[in-house]
């Protein structure tokens, strides 16, 4: 069948198969993932030695290689269902990876050895190389389905209806699921650790669903992307442009922050102190708890900053993630803390809602004109904390670490406010130099009118004193550009991100 073809047969699609296709779309997504991405929380603390630590730098790193420079090309290459279709099946990779290097060395007759530490490493590093790469392309793949989901409603919707009406119907539709199922596997998998059912079957159960889960998903509607050749590196030169912006770097707080706590209570919260003193059901279950919070406020927050704006938000996100260093230095965590160890994931749930919705809209509303680049960046100032903060946790102590993470929160507020003003003062300075530009097209436009008439007749002279002067010339074309700018700037639909 040709192109045509298939584009006629798409746009012929009943609005209702459409929208339950994207449930069915979205829950096999979701489940996939929910299940699949487990070993993230629980590696440190199942795994032997620094295996989880660096296998969980070595996702981080890959998820940036497979966003910048793999995800568009497959997504091109296979249509947006088949690059989920990618993602997805290099995921049960990483959780079948994992269920093998959780499997080694644990037969509980003896401790692990070096030699079976260096297999888990192996291992856990190249499915997580596969996890980074799956998630890289999975995510411009689910953005490639989306938007094509949405077009073919919108071609169908009645006149008058807004398309940012159905993108929000469908994106509150896949939030939902997608952290309803999230929310879920951790509270599976720490239910089974209650029952005490041995980590490594756990992990093989959960492998198995996140494979039915791709195969429900081959159900789904193969709907077609745009017919467009991809240049491998055309996101990592759009996020380069952006590099010599300071405001790039002055708004980058809460990522970092945010990507360096998870990590560090991911990584040595939850093998220190968490797993040690709860066991591993509690990881999982206090995850699953830090995800919940994060989706509940984030709605609160995102209500709250429409009338009190998005600064406020930034300080109660930095207070937040400032809160789980401050437990550490001026509450003496966490030596038999137990269960108070959930006011920590509570402030990390609370941090990650201000870094899953404010953040995002910051980004689109600092870098109008740019905003892939923008989100790009984003994604690359994320993953790199991960990374690093993985990587420094074989490395550095705890208190190191709780040092960094505290730095970060304290000065990401003072570095978004330097940021909103450096904007206010670009802007300034343009509009300054239209008005000065205005004045000068006034200017000429006399001087030529002046010429005209010393040309012409000299009985004309009387009828140049009733013409404007050049300087209200220049005001009224000032006036007229600021209304237009205006205008521009109300019909721009507003971006706020979502979870």
């Amino acid at each position: 069948m040709s192109a045509s073809a298939l584009l006629a047969e798409e746009a012929a699609l009943p609005a209702d198969k459409l929208k339950s296709n994207f449930l069915w779309f979205a829950l096999s997504f979701a489940v996939n993932h929910g299940v699949v991405t487990t070993p993230l929380v629980l590696s440190t603390s199942v795994l032997g030695g620094d295996a989880g630590y660096i296998g969980n730098a070595v996702l981080n790193i890959f998820t940036m290689i497979g966003s910048f420079f793999l995800g568009a090309p497959i997504t091109a290459a296979f249509g947006p269902l088949g690059g989920v279709l990618f993602g997805m099946f290099n995921y049960c990779l990483y959780a079948g990876l994992f269920t093998v290097a959780a499997y080694i060395g644990r037969d509980g007759t003896k401790e692990i050895t070096d030699q079976e530490v260096l297999s888990q490493v192996i291992l856990f590093s190249l499915g997580s190389a596969l996890g980074g790469i799956a998630a890289g392309v999975l995510w411009t793949a689910q953005g490639a389905y989306f938007n094509k989901t949405v077009d073919l409603l919108y071609a169908q919707a009645e006149r008058g209806d807004r398309r940012e009406t159905i993108t929000s119907h469908l994106a509150g539709r896949f939030a939902t699921l997608y952290l309803a199922c999230e929310v879920l596997a951790k509270l599976l998998w720490s239910l089974l650790e209650h029952f005490e059912v041995t980590g490594w079957v756990i992990a093989l159960t959960f492998t198995a669903i996140g494979a039915v889960a791709l195969l429900f998903q081959t159900t789904s509607l193969k709907l077609r992307g745009p017919l467009v050749t991809v240049d491998c590196c055309q996101k990592a030169k759009v996020a380069a442009a952006l590099w010599l912006d300071p405001v790039l770097w002055l708004i980058s707080g809460i990522n970092l922050t945010f990507g360096f706590s998870a990590a560090f209570m991911n990584g040595y919260v939850n093998k220190t102190y968490t797993g040690a003193q709860l066991g591993n059901s509690a990881v999982t279950g206090l995850a699953a708890l830090t995800a919940l919070s994060a989706g509940v406020l984030s709605q609160v927050f995102g209500a709250i900053s429409t009338k009190s704006g998005k600064g406020p938000i930034v300080i109660l996100g930095s207070l937040s993630f400032l809160g789980i260093p401050f437990c550490f230095f001026a509450l003496k965590c966490c030596e038999n803390w137990n269960w108070w160890l959930i006011v920590l994931y509570l402030l990390q749930g609370s941090g990650r809602a201000v870094y899953e919705s404010t953040n995002k809209g910051i980004f689109a509303d600092l870098f109008k004109t740019n905003a892939p680049g923008a989100f790009a960046n984003q994604i690359l100032q994320v993953t790199g904390a991960f990374a690093a903060c993985f990587f420094l946790s074989s490395i550095l102590k705890g208190e190191t670490l709780a040092w960094i993470a505290l730095v970060l929160s304290l000065v990401t507020p003072f570095g978004y406010l330097a940021a909103v003003a450096l904007r206010k003062a670009q802007a300034a300075r343009e509009e300054d130099s239209d008005t000065d530009d205005d004045d000068d097209n006034g200017d000429g436009g006399s001087s030529v009118d002046h010429d005209d008439d010393e040309e012409g007749d000299e009985g004309e002279e009387d009828s140049d004193d009733q013409k404007p002067s050049p300087s209200v010339l220049g005001i009224l074309a000032t006036e007229e550009r600021c209304r237009s700018s205006q205008a521009a700037l109300s019909e721009t639909p507003r971006r706020n991100g979502a979870v």
